[in-house]
């Protein structure tokens, strides 16, 4: 199984992103389930939050280190461009990859973990 320390890591991070890019009346979703039945071992967490669309052409940059969307901090919360970039070590060291996808005004990072380490189980 996967360490809960890191994986809760993880939740925070994913958390504290969509949090501080959510705007006041916008939703975060956050859902767990099992992959699909050809592959039973993996489970999928979900964070999902409205208001704010990373653009296409940066999109596969939010996991640098010390990267920040230029002009998506509307609110001025500040940060260091560091979260993501740990989330995706966490969930490396976890066995597991994590990708984000956003469209009209939403933005969901996905995180596909095994169910145990290799080389653990029965």
């Amino acid at each position: 199984m996967s360490n809960p320390l890191e994986l809760g890591r993880v939740v925070t991070e994913l958390l504290t992103n969509a949090c501080k890019y959510t705007p006041p009346g916008g939703s975060i979703i956050v859902t767990v389930c099992a992959t699909q039945p050809t592959a039973p071992d993996r489970v999928t967490l979900t964070v999902c939050n409205s208001g704010v669309e990373i653009p296409a052409t940066v999109l596969t940059r939010v996991f640098e280190k010390f990267y920040r969307i230029p002009n998506s901090d509307r609110w001025q919360r500040g940060g260091t461009g560091l979260g993501l970039a740990l989330a995706q070590k966490l969930v490396e060291q976890l066995g597991g990859e994590i990708r984000a996808e956003s469209q009209t005004m939403q933005t969901v990072f996905i995180v596909e973990l095994p169910t145990e380490r290799a080389g653990e189980g029965a």
